[in-house]
This record gives C-alpha cells, sequence and structure tokens, in this order.
C-alpha cells in the first residue's frame, strides 16, 4: 500500500512539474531559416524606419514596439559581428508584422513559422503573435533570425549542418529556454541524445524531437564557443576558415585541434553533470508546497497572456473590417458613374 501511494505520489509531482513548465514558459515561436527567394510583399507592413543601413518596414500598429526595436539591432549586429568574424556587411531589411499568418502569406513558409530568414539578401520577418495568438519573445525572435543572416555571410554562405546553423542561431539570441532545456535533460537520462548525424533528421521529427534537436544543436554549439577560455577564439577561427572555403571537418580539426567526433565525444560527458538537476525534480525530489503555488501563479499568468493575444488579434480583425467597410460605398459610387 505505501508503495502504490509513493507511486502515485511521485507521478503526481512530475506532471506538477511538466505543467508548470509548459505554464511558465510561452509557446515557443517556431522559427526557419529560409523562405522564398527575397523581395517579399508585405502590404501591411506599410511604415519604416531606416538605421544606418537596416530599413526595418512594420505595421504601423506597431509602431511603439518597431521603435523600440530599432534601438536595439544595431548592438544586437555589433555583438553577432564580435562573436563570428568581426565586421560584415550590415545591409537589413526587417519586416515586422502582427500575426504568424501574414508571414505565410508572404513567403510561402508553414503557418508556424513566427521568424523567417533570407539569408542570401539579408531579408528577414517576425510576427508579433505567434499561430495561437500568444505574444512572442520578439527579442529573442530577431536576434536568433539576425544570427542566420550573420553566420551566412561570415561563412560566405558555404553549406553547413543543420544542427550547426540552428545551433549558432539558438546561442547568439542568447535566451534560455527552459521547456528546451528540460526536454534535453529527459533525453540525457532518457531515451538518450541523437548522435550528429540523427540530429540532423530530428529537425524533421515531431514536436518533442524538434525540441530535443534545436536544445542539442544550442548545447554543443555553446560547448564549441567556450571550450578555450570562454573568449570564442576557436569558434571564429572555424567561421573564417569556412569563409575562406576550408571543409567543415578540415576546419574543426584545424580550429579546435581535434574532430568533430572528438568534440561530441567531449560535449556528451559533459551533459548529466549539466543537468544533474533533472532527476531530483523528476523523481520527487521537490515537495509539494513548492509546486502547488508556482502551479497556480503560472496557470493565472499563462491564461491572462492568452486571453490578452487573441483580445488584440480580435481588435486587428474588427478594425481591418471597419477599414473594409469604409472603402465599400466609395468603390460603389464610382462604379454607379462609370460609363462603358
Amino acid at each position: 500500500m505505501t508503495g502504490g501511494l509513493t507511486w502515485v505520489l511521485t507521478r503526481l509531482r512530475m506532471v506538477l512539474v511538466a505543467t508548470l513548465l509548459a505554464l511558465l514558459i510561452p509557446l515557443s515561436a517556431a522559427q526557419a531559416e529560409t523562405g522564398t527567394p527575397a523581395g517579399w510583399d508585405v502590404e501591411s507592413a506599410s511604415s519604416q524606419v531606416i538605421i544606418g543601413r537596416v530599413v526595418l518596414r512594420y505595421d504601423p500598429s506597431l509602431a511603439a514596439e518597431a521603435l523600440a526595436l530599432a534601438q536595439e539591432i544595431p548592438q544586437w549586429w555589433s555583438e553577432l559581428e564580435q562573436g563570428m568574424a568581426g565586421d560584415l556587411d550590415d545591409r537589413l531589411i526587417i519586416n515586422y508584422v502582427t500575426h504568424a499568418g501574414r508571414i505565410a502569406d508572404a513567403t510561402g513558409m508553414p503557418r508556424w513559422a513566427a521568424g523567417v530568414a533570407h539569408s542570401p539578401s539579408g531579408e528577414i520577418m517576425v510576427a508579433e503573435h505567434g499561430p495561437d495568438g500568444s505574444l512572442s519573445d520578439l527579442d529573442n525572435l530577431v536576434r536568433h533570425e539576425l544570427a542566420h543572416v550573420a553566420l551566412y555571410r561570415a561563412t560566405s554562405g558555404v553549406p553547413l549542418p543543420r544542427w550547426f546553423h540552428e545551433g549558432i542561431a539558438e546561442s547568439f539570441a542568447d535566451r534560455v529556454d527552459i521547456l528546451r532545456s528540460q526536454s534535453l535533460a529527459a533525453a540525457v537520462f532518457g531515451v538518450g541524445v541523437p548522435r550528429l548525424d540523427g540530429l540532423e533528421s530530428s529537425f524533421r521529427g515531431d514536436p518533442q524531437q524538434v525540441t530535443v534537436a534545436y536544445a542539442a544543436a544550442r548545447d554543443l554549439v555553446n560547448h564549441m564557443r567556450y571550450r578555450s577560455g570562454g573568449d570564442g577564439r576557436q569558434l571564429r577561427q572555424l567561421l573564417a576558415q569556412l569563409g575562406r572555403g576550408r571543409g567543415f571537418d578540415a576546419a574543426v580539426l584545424s580550429s579546435f585541434g581535434v574532430t568533430m567526433e572528438e568534440l561530441e565525444v567531449e560535449w556528451r560527458g559533459g551533459l548529466s553533470g549539466r543537468f544533474s538537476w533533472f532527476p531530483m525534480v523528476s523523481s520527487g525530489g521537490m515537495p509539494f508546497f513548492v509546486l502547488g503555488p508556482l502551479v497556480g501563479v503560472a496557470f493565472v499568468r499563462r491564461r491572462r497572456q492568452i486571453r490578452a493575444g487573441w483580445a488584440r488579434l480580435d481588435r486587428e480583425e474588427a478594425l481591418a473590417q471597419a477599414k473594409m467597410l469604409a472603402s465599400a460605398p466609395m468603390a460603389m459610387g464610382r462604379a454607379a458613374t462609370c460609363r462603358c
């Protein structure tokens, strides 16, 4: 009887932990590295501000957020240059729209993509709202897409493994996603983290596989960035050699002094230590009196976020309909005077 009760309490505690993580963290706005060729037609982004050689186009209803974003972009780009390869071409076109659906309409990307970058042209599109109506993490989204463009330019556009592209973008976005970390930790102590050749296909797998793939790619790139004194020198050397046309494996060996396979072994050797907190949380080491209040607060917070997101979308839809109705009588009047 006691054993059965312990099992039930442990399972309930694990559910509470998972619920807490899901509620505290906004639904991740998905990103994509490329779309249709440049020259996206985004009619709603009819206003613009120019910062140096960056053109930020935005929906007029997003003016306040766009102007705040404009103040941050130069610093973010400078940080990418310092972390990757020094001076990079800083010509960029950033489109900021209200909803992920507008990205799909303009680029042909799936409707789950709240951010997309066309690296060869330096054109980026991000949305204020994710596909579920919740607010996107705009800073993270823009920095992620900027990193894709910066990586392309730092390496002269050479083909690179998908895990490296996404790992660089996630690492330089400089945001810790607890839900992805928890998923990676569960894989470390569960089914295992896919090897690099399997990691590539995981980006096209089910949602859980994709989450683990992004988290693993970020963690591996972080290992490469901070491996030697934490200054990122070896990673910058790798990118420089790639930009000069050297193959990926040869550039890794020259820059890090070990093969990519040996780097992977190093990285895997530290995974269990970095996620040593996970067994305690998942096995019942965290008491109910800590989890209970947190879950309650997180639930209220998440519900408010979702309601606010849908309310904004409703207002935008109502405004769009009002504009259409206002223009309808004018169109009818012109038609009535037409002499055909």
